[in-house]
């Protein structure tokens, strides 16, 4: 290669950055066989990414940000940042890194790298390169080092301060900070003290950071950061990483960017065809008609497919709200279930985006269940973003990327039928910028193969998910950069607000501090939402969100009365100085008034309430607080009415039952099924069904039920659960059963039923599931109801959640409960403080004056015990703070000797369905296959999954009779059962199994250490302890 066209001196071109992937063991082969990439190449590959990520594909209001931060021109931020990322692997020019291969190891010729440098004169003292048994020194940290060295000497009069914000970015490129190897601080200083000013090594240093500094022309931005001397804000600091993070990523991808050896003339064209390879979309930009004499109903029907709709007032007001905020902020969607809050985010979303150049939405849920539910009405408002504004404005459709984020998305069939945007054909032939795989035309939206995974999902243009991946953005976890990054890109909604207990609501609140930091918005929703909270998380958002880096001066908090506006919407806006403003929506004329009886807790008290189903049509809806009560009443019911006409849906099923219960739930009981008298039992619409659930049927489905009978619950999920009560407007009264046709929920599960004399009582199980102090203060508000006063909803909801969560309950209770609700105020104090204390253990510190860096934030980095857990599984533990638990896959053995269990195994087999219309019998292999299941039969097992009951957790008192933690032995027991071939396969290697042996027709058992574990398709899993106890 000509000397012009070289991209360093021949000495700094010998630091590489990749190995090459080939291997050979024949000596004549070992240059070309382990050529790998340059560290030069490498670090303008990443600088070049990171500018185009910048121009195509970084929101505009984060660009904004970066800028207001950093008091300096856009195009100054840009070249910034861009270098940046190009000099983030410079620790990779030090003696520890480049030498690290003195001999061939691992079967590769590696010594080749270090030959290299040695022939370049290079000195290398053995000091600085530590044993493997030695602390060592990551590269991160060394790239931290030496920026702080050369910023120093190289821009005159940066104070240290700023230097360091700079330098913490290389030393975070990782995921985590430099500061967090304090072992290796000897290491990084020492490289500095012991190379000599003349060193080799600071030469090559030097040139690396004039290279890059002149390619992306980052001087002038510099000079100005040393001028005026404004340091890196720290949120800044996590945003940046992350992009630095991102770019790195794909330019390391040998797929985007390949090894050798490249000239200078070559690099645009590098870049270039490694974009192209890539695929990203362009940024999503907001499709708003910004005329404001639109009518909001238009909105509405445009997108939804709403034919001449009838807004409910809080649609309406939502809108005007909306287009108040110019600058962006919070808002706060408080109404009633079923008025259309989703529909109503999703348009606010879009003029948050257009205000505050966001290039994406992210829609959180509490449950998979839910999210897999928001999954399918979010993609029709995305295709309306897409390929109806394409086709509206005459242009071609661009796809934009999706992602379904939650550990169960592979098994969503909506999410698997989207297209995926394949990377490029991976086809040898030349000019490799032609080979790209292109989506079939009209395709509108896409799974992108490289925005996926939980670390990189969150990165696609539009997400729907649990709330765990919003409560991760505060949590001190490896990568929480590159979660925050795709987070702050977007609008955040946040529905269901009130599902959270106060250990999550302490993780949520520093969320939204850390969002708010970076002036992303977000919007909550709840249809129960207790005011307290509502004014805790706006004020966590009011304290992050910032003009610039000066802090909005804050309104003091002060609510002396209950505010039971109902429905309302409130907003939170910088030019508001951070004080929430009140939207009054009109109260509907019209309400829904809602019967609530107390029946006693006996199976018969059940049954008489469902007597007119003996001989009538209708659909019930019976809401248990725990599994095992469901399980209970289920076998009750299917003796009084049938098998066939009682469901039972619970979190104890398989993965793949769970899916089928929901899909023929909806079917059986959703919008579009009705039922006629003339059609009988061949309606859409069940003639007779009885759904025995749990949580889930208040939580997810949109369901509707002609009666209702649930456990009792504190008050905001009792109204959830009558949102499912008569819930479809389009259904006429003929279609209910006469004796149904007034909405009446009836409750049950109180032990002693409550009055002005008398404290109720509650059973244990509902005690250990909910508080019991909120079970006290819910009661006393329901008491009126009790005695024959109908809820109207909407308007007691107000009324009555903020009266059973206001903080002292002393007035409204009665005298005569006065000793046991003190007794559980007191308890519930004490559960409030200790979760609080608990959260903060790994929580992402809310910065201080005195917080300069990442690692300031991130002083217990969240690292799993046991690596066989991911760092997602342990993170989702974490914010929801459960202890972390097995996930198996259930499957069935079979024996050579059928009646001997102790016979070896022949071969494996699926569970059947729920529905036992399919072939599991097909899906059965061998248990001698040396090789693995293919694809698709791996994506059926894996499908069956199933999370062991709390018992198996790793919580301290979970112990078998000897003593031993009940996790660690199940643990041990289940990696004996493991089918070994399964370890060369993508989908099920590491996966544990359960292995059920059929012990009856349909009945399937393990015994587990002292619990025997049955499971059915009618029933899920049962686990039978030594007190049989279930």
């Amino acid at each position: 290669m000509p000397e012009s066209d070289r991209l360093s001196t021949s000495a700094t071109a010998a630091f590489w950055a990749k190995t090459g992937i080939q291997d050979s063991s024949t000596e004549e082969n070992k240059e070309s066989m382990s050529e790998g990439l340059s560290l030069v190449q490498h670090m303008l590959d990443t600088g070049s990414v990171a500018a185009r990520l910048w121009d195509t594909w970084l929101a505009p209001g984060l660009q904004k940000r970066f800028s207001e931060h950093l008091h300096l021109s856009t195009e100054d931020t840009r070249a910034l940042v861009c270098w940046l990322a190009a000099t983030h692997d410079m620790g990779k020019a030090t003696p520890e890194f480049a030498c690290q291969f003195g001999k061939q190891e691992n079967g590769k010729h590696l010594s080749v790298y270090r030959e290299r440098i040695e022939q370049e004169k290079f000195d290398i003292p053995e000091g600085l390169i530590p044993s493997k048994k030695d602390a060592q020194c990551p590269h991160s940290k060394y790239s931290q080092s030496i920026l702080i060295d050369l910023l120093t000497k190289n821009v005159v009069g940066m104070p240290p301060e700023v230097i360091i914000t700079l330098a913490s970015i290389s030393g975070a490129h990782h995921g985590i900070p430099a500061g967090y190897f304090p072992k290796s601080d000897s290491l990084s200083n020492r490289i500095l003290n012991d190379l000599s000013p003349k060193s080799k090594w600071r030469a090559a240093w030097q040139e690396l950071y004039d290279i890059t500094l002149e390619r992306f022309g980052a001087s002038s931005a510099l000079q100005q950061l040393a001028q005026h001397g404004q340091a890196i804000p720290v949120s800044a600091q996590f945003c940046i990483t992350g992009f630095v993070i991102m770019s790195d990523w794909i330019a390391s991808n040998p797929d985007f960017f390949p090894m050798g050896t490249f000239g200078s003339a070559e690099q645009e064209q590098r870049a270039r065809i490694g974009w192209q390879a890539l695929g990203l979309e362009q940024r999503w930009t907001a499709a708003l008609d910004t005329n404001p004499d639109t009518p909001a109903a238009d909105l509405y029907a445009s997108r939804f497919g709403w034919s001449n709709p009838t807004l409910r007032p809080m649609q309406e007001v939502v809108v005007e709200a909306a287009r108040s905020m110019q600058s962006g902020g919070m808002m706060c969607i408080e109404a009633p279930m079923g008025q259309g809050k989703t529909e109503a985010g999703l348009i606010a979303a879009e003029f948050l985006a257009q205000a505050t150049g966001r290039t994406g939405v992210a829609f959180a849920a509490p449950t998979q269940a839910t999210s897999n539910a928001l999954f399918d009405r979010v993609i029709e408002w995305v295709k309306y973003q897409t390929a109806d504004v394409a086709q509206e404005q005459g242009e071609a459709i661009e796809p934009r990327s999706m992602f379904l984020g939650h550990s169960k998305n592979r098994f969503n069939k909506s999410y698997e039928a989207l297209s995926e945007a394949d990377i490029f054909d991976e086809s040898p032939t030349p000019g490799r910028e032609n080979n790209r795989k292109t989506l079939h035309p009209g395709t509108s939206l896409a799974r992108h193969s490289w925005l996926s995974g939980t670390k990189k999902g969150l990165l696609s243009s539009f997400v729907v998910c649990t709330i765990d991946q919003v409560l991760m953005t505060a949590l001190q976890a490896r990568h929480v950069m590159l979660r925050y990054l795709g987070l702050a890109s977007k609008v955040v909604i946040i529905d269901e607000v009130h599902a959270y207990d106060a250990y999550m609501s302490k993780y949520l609140s520093t969320a939204l501090y850390w969002l708010g930091q970076m002036n992303a918005p977000v919007i909550l929703m709840s249809a129960t939402l207790p005011s307290d909270i509502r004014n805790e998380l706006m004020k966590s958002y009011a304290k992050g969100l910032k003009i610039g880096t000066k802090p909005l001066k804050l309104t003091t908090y002060s609510h002396p009365t209950l505010d039971l506006d109902y429905p309302v919407i409130h907003t939170l806006t910088a030019e508001d100085n951070g004080t929430p403003k009140k939207w009054k929506v009109e109260q509907p004329a019209e309400q829904t008034e809602i019967e609530l009886k107390l029946i006693d807790d006996s199976p018969e008290s059940v049954l008489h309430v469902l007597e007119p189903l003996a001989n009538d049509h209708g659909c019930a809806a019976i809401i248990c607080n725990t599994v095992g009560r469901a399980q209970e009443m289920h076998a009750f019911l299917s003796e009084q009415f049938g098998e066939e006409h009682v469901i039972l849906t619970h979190s104890r099923f398989t993965a793949t039952h769970r899916a089928e219960q929901e899909e023929l739930l909806v079917s059986k009981l959703g919008k579009k099924a009705h039922y006629s008298e003339a059609d009988g039992e061949d309606s859409s619409r069940p003639h007779r069904l009885i759904v025995v659930g749990t949580q889930v049927i208040e939580q997810s489905l949109d369901l509707d039920f002609d009666v209702m009978i649930t456990d009792f619950a504190p008050v905001d999920l009792v109204l959830q659960r009558m949102g499912r009560l008569h819930r479809h407007d389009s259904r006429s009264s003929s279609e209910r059963t006469p004796a149904y046709r007034k909405p009446v929920c009836y409750v049950r599960g109180v032990e002693t039923f409550g009055s002005q004399d008398k404290r109720p009582r509650f059973p244990d199980g509902s005690k250990a599931v909910y508080e019991p102090k909120i079970l006290f203060s819910s009661y006393a508000q329901l008491l009126p109801h009790f005695d024959g006063e109908p809820i109207r909803i909407p308007a007691d909801i107000s009324p009555l959640v903020q009266k059973s969560y206001q903080k002292s309950m002393s007035d409204e209770i009665p005298k005569s409960w006065a000793g046991g609700y003190m007794s559980a105020e007191q308890e519930y104090l004490q559960n409030q403080k200790n979760a609080i204390t608990r959260a903060s253990n790994y929580l992402l510190r809310v910065r201080t004056p005195d917080d300069r860096t990442m690692a300031d934030c991130m002083q217990r980095l969240l690292e799993p015990v046991d690596r066989r857990f991911s760092d997602d599984q342990i993170g989702e533990a974490k914010v929801r703070g459960t202890y972390a638990s097995l996930e198996v896959i259930a499957i069935i053995v079979e024996r050579s000797q059928p009646d001997n269990p102790k016979s070896a195994i022949k071969s494996y087999r699926l569970l059947p369905s729920i529905s036992g219309t399919d072939e599991a019998d097909s899906l059965r292999f061998n248990a001698s296959d040396n090789a693995p299941p293919e694809y698709q039969q791996s994506m059926q097992l894996a499908a069956s999954s199933i999370r062991l009951p709390y018992q198996y957790s790793d919580a301290p008192n979970h112990r078998t009779e000897g003593g031993t933690p009940r996790f660690n032995a199940a643990l041990k027991q289940l990696e004996e059962e493991r089918i070994k071939s399964w370890k060369d396969s993508f989908v099920l290697k590491r996966q544990l199994i359960l292995p059920f042996e059929e012990v009856e027709a349909g009945v399937y058992s393990y015994r587990l250490c002292d619990y025997e574990l049955v499971y059915t398709t009618k029933l899920g899993l049962q686990s039978i302890g030594p007190k049989n106890k279930n």
